[in-house]
């Protein structure tokens, strides 16, 4: 079930309608979890579990670490579930590509190796709910964030149709304790919803689909047939292709949640005015360099990761710069992986 299609549209009004006929918070989560493996289940329906794997998994050890008053029992707890959800997105999303790539460089050296076929299908949106289950058992062996003993809430925040297949990323404490408010419907909500949805839309089906196939012919044009400025327009096209298209995603995203009275962060903020390439990064897929910034890049300089809006800020500036630059590199290393 893709966002720009009637299929969507028609689940999400029906949804919308159903859900605010209870102001049951414990109803409102069950609805909550069924429409969203009804959403996902939409795409392919055996790649539930291993969605509910990484729910249930960093549920119990969320709950297994807060209990423990042993430092090194969390990291254990923590390191079991940095394996499970790394060894899922490692096994679906590059598993592939390593062994390609490692049969490549056998073949440079003079060996012979034939290519190994996997059967492999990436499941919709693993990243993003892999990311999100990692952060909350990390804030929870930091003490940012407290477990959550009520398995419905917290699989609803992770599951959470609207942000499931495609962002933003999204932290508990942004969440949970909306998904347990019996706030009711208002016009604000229905407004700011309806316009999200539909300035998304445009977006996606009059934008990024237009420019789709003007910048597919382009790059399948023969080099000889394009001159500097047909190179340097196709590359600004497929720029603009791919920033409508992901902001797209965000923005019905965005709106969608919010006819149900959920706020989320927002992901892009005008990307292409930005003055430098580090305000590009704050700008651009917000949620992810946020994501990147707290819980690989920081840690890897050996700071202090502490809670946005702590007098504790500006720790970062005591480390090395060399330490600087090599968490860097590796951060920017995964991020083009993840990509």
């Amino acid at each position: 079930m893709i966002f720009n299609s009637i299929t969507y549209l028609l689940f999400l009004i029906i949804f919308a309608t159903i859900y605010w006929q209870f102001n049951n918070t414990k109803i409102r989560q069950i609805l909550v979890f069924i429409a969203s493996l009804i959403f996902y289940g939409f795409w392919k329906i055996t790649f539930i579990p291993v969605m509910l794997f990484s729910v249930v998994l960093d549920y119990f050890v969320a709950l297994k670490m807060q209990a423990s008053p042993s430092l090194f029992v969390k990291k254990k707890f923590l390191v079991l579930s940095l394996v499970g959800n790394l060894g899922l997105l490692f096994y679906f999303k590059y598993l592939i590509f390593f062994s390609n790539n490692v049969i490549g460089l056998i073949n440079i050296f003079g060996f012979s190796a034939d290519p190994i076929l996997f059967k492999i299908i990436l499941p919709l949106g693993i990243s993003f709910y892999t990311f999100q289950t990692i952060s909350y058992s990390v804030d929870v062996f930091r003490g940012h964030k407290r477990a959550e003993k009520n398995f419905l809430l917290y699989a609803s925040y992770v599951t959470f149709f609207p942000q499931l297949i495609a962002g933003p990323i999204l932290r508990a404490k942004e969440v949970i304790y909306q998904l347990n408010s019996s706030r009711r419907a208002n016009s604000e909500d229905l407004y700011i919803g309806i316009k999200r949805i539909i300035y998304g839309l445009f977006l996606k089906v009059i934008l990024a689909d237009n420019i789709a196939p003007l910048v597919d012919a382009g790059f399948n044009s023969s080099i000889d047939q394009l001159s500097a400025i047909d190179v340097w327009t196709l590359s600004f096209l497929f720029g603009f292709q791919i920033y409508f298209d992901f902001s797209a995603y965000s923005h019905i995203a965005i709106g969608s949640a919010r006819l149900l009275g959920i706020k989320f962060p927002e992901n892009f903020n005008f990307p292409y005015i930005a003055s430098s390439p580090r305000d590009f990064w704050k700008r651009w897929h917000i949620s992810l360099s946020s994501w990147i910034r707290d819980y690989l890049y920081l840690p890897l300089t050996g700071t202090k990761v502490i809670e946005p809006g702590s007098s504790e800020g500006g720790l970062e500036n005591a480390v090395s710069d060399e330490k600087k630059n090599k968490a860097l590199f590796l951060t920017w290393a995964i991020m083009g992986l993840w990509h």
